[in-house]
């Protein structure tokens, strides 16, 4: 029998992945039979790591910090994975506060293969994937700005281990380009092989690719395997395009979970002299431009998005 969901766990790091220059996926074991719980697709966990981090003054200060992660493997598997992006450089000093509190670069550097952590399930119910964890919903375009796939990637997974024929996914997938820029080219696109690994399997995935600021435009041959350049609901002679209906379909009965930044969701972005500015986001796209029912989108909205006009 599992934990309650209020109670920590301790987890054991058995495995890292690197999915791009600044991310990487660990996987996770239970370290006894005591430790495992159950979880559904769309669920988040908050793990509490011992880390030492800068002072302005130039000394260090160690102490627990913890960040929430959507899980990004199936409930159905043994191991957890939680995939972490580096979110602030490397000795990055908050100018208000006048220490670092930055996580990813400081876990990347300082804990290990073999590790323990602390984590703690967060119980919410109505988390944006809760319809499509209950069954509720099973035709899913799923809207994910550059970070936001990790849900995805838990639910593809799921897809393959029940197999269960009803359930059909888009995967709408931003990204500013594919190659991060640097002198190896390492993609900058978190799953990019592997989704199109997928893609090839299932018959009931699809994933479209969108690239904002890619310079080249990219092709494939497969049915199930699309690219796409400029915003999603912004066709390439910048007339609006029903992006929707063009690549998913069936617009009246799908469900548009969207996870991302409130730039990407909302079109909400700080600028960099501090003011807030709206634009369009997903959500204004989908109810203006297909129609889409209010009742019919969900979200997950991890940050503010910094940007400047382009």
């Amino acid at each position: 029998m599992s934990k309650g969901t209020e109670e920590n766990y301790e987890l054991q790091i058995v495995d890292k992945v690197m999915e791009t220059h600044d991310t990487y996926t660990y996987s996770f074991s239970p370290t006894s039979a005591s430790q495992r719980f159950t979880f559904s697709v769309g669920q988040s966990l908050t793990i509490s790591a011992n880390l030492k981090r800068p002072l302005v003054s130039g000394n260090y200060e160690e102490g627990l910090v913890q960040r929430t992660y959507s899980i990004a493997s199936s409930p159905a598997r043994d191991l957890i994975d939680l995939t972490i992006k580096d979110e602030k450089p490397y000795g990055y000093l908050n100018p208000i506060t006048k220490k670092a509190d930055g996580f990813a670069a400081y876990f990347f550097e300082q804990v290990k293969l073999g590790d323990k952590i602390k984590a703690r399930l967060n119980s919410s119910k109505n988390h944006f994937l809760s319809k499509v964890a209950t069954g509720v919903e099973k035709d899913i375009a799923y809207w994910s700005g550059a970070n936001g796939a990790e849900s995805a990637r838990c639910l593809i997974q799921y897809m393959q281990d029940t197999n269960d024929p009803d359930i059909r996914l888009t995967l709408f997938y931003s990204n500013p380009t594919l190659h991060s820029g640097a002198e190896d080219e390492t993609l900058n696109v978190i799953y990019y092989d592997w989704l199109i690994e997928m893609a090839k399997k299932m018959d009931n995935f699809k994933v479209v690719f969108s690239f904002t600021r890619e310079k080249e435009t990219l092709s494939s041959d497969h049915p199930r395997i699309i690219y796409r350049s400029g915003r999603f609901f912004l066709g390439i002679d910048g007339t609006e395009e029903k992006t929707l209906s063009k690549y998913h379909g069936n617009t009246d009965k799908s469900f548009n979970p969207i996870c991302g930044s409130s730039g990407f969701i909302s079109g909400i972005v700080k600028l960099p002299n501090g003011k807030i500015e709206r634009r369009k986001g997903i959500m204004q796209d989908l109810m203006e431009i297909e129609s889409v029912n209010p009742e019919k989108i969900d979200k997950e909205q991890y940050y503010l998005e910094v940007m400047g006009i382009e």
